[in-house]
């Protein structure tokens, strides 16, 4: 996999997300928050951006928001029809979050999981239209490393292709990328961090292209960490095969049988000897580093 060179150091908001307690500054004094209601006043606010903003598309899926005219001149982002508004339901402490998202491109080639890097570009606005983020120019982040809207909404998208051009590997151009609208209720987000530009309990709103990804594997055990889980598709943040309290993508045993899964994935059971795939399956035709009943 190509790795292309660009800005690598993330904007300040896509740094690891580390849930702070739900509080704010008001007169130095710290005041707790309820998550539920804070996720009530967010959802409201971003419904009331999406029934009175429009936006303009570029060709190259750069977007701007304004207010809508009171002329009638401009459909609201909910009722215009060429990029259909979605969401998806987030179930995270004891709340099911509404995000809010728009598919401008699916893209073509490869999809991420919710732990590959991606490279990508974004810019993010608050919905008093501010920006407080971007990354105009491409960067590479991990999305094991981002807020959790990120790593619930890119993995629907589906990376693109590019030119190389004559002057070496980077890429010149980009085409049939993934690109999007993700709107961020703060509990999906930051919640009661501020962070440059973004006060606490403040939803984001992220325009974005996925460009080009490197599938990871965590624990070097020579299956993608993507792979580590029971069902294609499956978040394997939360996949603990042998119930040890190390998901799969951390664990050198997989199946708790005491081989290691790098062994258990060769064509003799030799750790030196090179992988092969498809891997070595159990009697029953699970693979080996995922049954303890067989290694």
């Amino acid at each position: 996999m190509k790795k292309f060179f660009a800005n690598v150091v993330p904007a300040l908001l896509l740094v690891a997300f580390f849930m702070a307690c739900n509080q704010e500054e008001d007169n130095n004094e710290v005041v707790i928050r309820d998550k539920a209601e804070q996720y009530q006043k967010d959802i409201d606010t971003i419904d009331w951006f999406i029934d009175n903003h429009f936006m303009t598309v570029t060709p190259d899926y750069d977007v701007t928001f304004a207010p809508l005219p009171e002329d009638g001149s401009q459909q609201s982002i909910r009722n215009q029809t060429q990029y259909p508004l979605q969401f998806k339901t987030v179930s995270l402490d004891g709340i099911d979050y509404k995000l809010y998202f728009i598919n401008f491109r699916e893209g073509i080639n490869n999809r991420p999981s919710e732990v590959d890097s991606i490279y990508v570009s974004y810019r993010g606005v608050r919905t008093s239209l501010a920006q407080f983020d971007s990354a105009t120019t491409p960067i590479w982040l991990q999305l094991d490393n981002v807020v959790r809207g990120w790593r619930e909404i890119l993995p629907l998208f589906k990376t693109g292709s590019y030119d190389s051009g004559s002057s070496g590997p980077n890429p010149v151009s980009f085409t049939d990328f993934g690109a999007g609208v993700m709107f961020i209720p703060s509990g999906l987000g930051y919640f009661s961090q501020a962070v440059s530009g973004l006060p606490a309990y403040t939803p984001m709103i992220f325009n974005f292209k996925l460009l080009e990804l490197n599938y990871r594997d965590h624990d070097r055990d020579g299956i993608l960490s993507k792979d580590e889980v029971a069902n294609p598709g499956d978040n394997p943040m939360l996949y603990d095969l042998d119930g040890d309290g190390i998901f799969n993508m951390f664990d050198v045993d997989d199946d708790g049988d005491t081989v290691l899964t790098r062994a258990e994935i060769t064509a003799d059971g030799n750790f030196e000897s090179p992988i092969v795939f498809p891997y070595p399956t159990c009697p029953g035709g699970t693979p080996k580093y995922l049954d303890n009943s067989c290694n």
